[in-house]
């Protein structure tokens, strides 16, 4: 986010509490993609001052962002001490792995059933940019591309509600998916296995749609241990 326009919004902060809820809002927003992303690494020390100093705030709407961040488990507070990026919950990843599926292959199921060929058309546009993004090597938008892609089928499913649900307990395996997807032939599996879950969908097969749901999110899990061995600095 532009300094300019981060001074600009909490400039005023005290002057009503909607602006005060969007400026915690727009600090928790960026600092949780920050910490997600890894730009902010596990153990890495968080400067309320600085912060506050970035967005032109006083601290107080830094504290409290912090204090979601830590809800999520994805800081860690010491009070009257310092503010430190948690290190990756392999236990927490795996349980938001358990939710995710479970919310996926039911959305695979009911997509089998019903979805259209404007549909499917748009779910390839995605996976075309996402192929495109791969092949200028910008990793970044190629994750978000994926992330386009599957909340486009909550979307579809009309179980959108689900999605934030969903993300805000997978901070953790996001993590975990941001130290995989740089791996050798990473993010062209990731490719094939979407493409295959879209033609799955075109079929209108509820089974094979669940299969490749499930093949496709049991990389990064499957993968933790040899992750770890590369990373050991960002696990506790």
């Amino acid at each position: 986010m532009p300094d300019g326009s981060a001074g600009a919004a909490g400039a005023d902060i005290p002057a009503g509490k909607g602006q005060r809820v969007t400026a915690v809002q727009q600090i928790y927003a960026e600092l949780r993609a920050q910490i997600v992303d890894l730009v902010l690494p596990p153990g890495a020390s968080i400067s309320k001052k600085d912060i506050a100093d970035r967005f032109g705030v006083s601290q107080t709407p830094v504290r409290e962002a912090l204090i979601l961040l830590e809800e999520e488990g994805l800081v860690d507070i010491f009070p009257q001490s310092r503010t430190v990026v948690s290190y990756i919950d392999v236990q927490s990843a795996r349980e938001a792995h358990v939710l995710r599926r479970s919310v996926e292959v039911e959305i695979a199921r009911i997509l089998a059933g019903k979805i259209t060929e404007i549909e499917l058309i748009d779910l390839r546009a995605i996976l075309q940019r996402q192929n495109a993004f791969l092949k200028s090597g910008d990793l970044a938008a190629f994750s978000a591309a994926d992330n386009d892609l599957h909340r486009r089928m909550y979307e579809l499913a009309d179980l959108a509600g689900l999605w934030d649900i969903v993300r805000a307990r997978r901070a953790h395996l996001d993590r975990l998916r941001n130290l995989h997807l740089p791996s050798k032939g990473k993010a062209r599996s990731i490719l094939r296995e979407h493409r295959r879950i879209i033609d799955c969908l075109e079929l209108k097969d509820p089974d094979a749609a669940e299969r490749a749901v499930r093949e496709h999110l049991r990389g990064t899990v499957s993968a933790t241990g040899e992750i770890r061995a590369h990373f050991p600095e960002y696990f506790g």
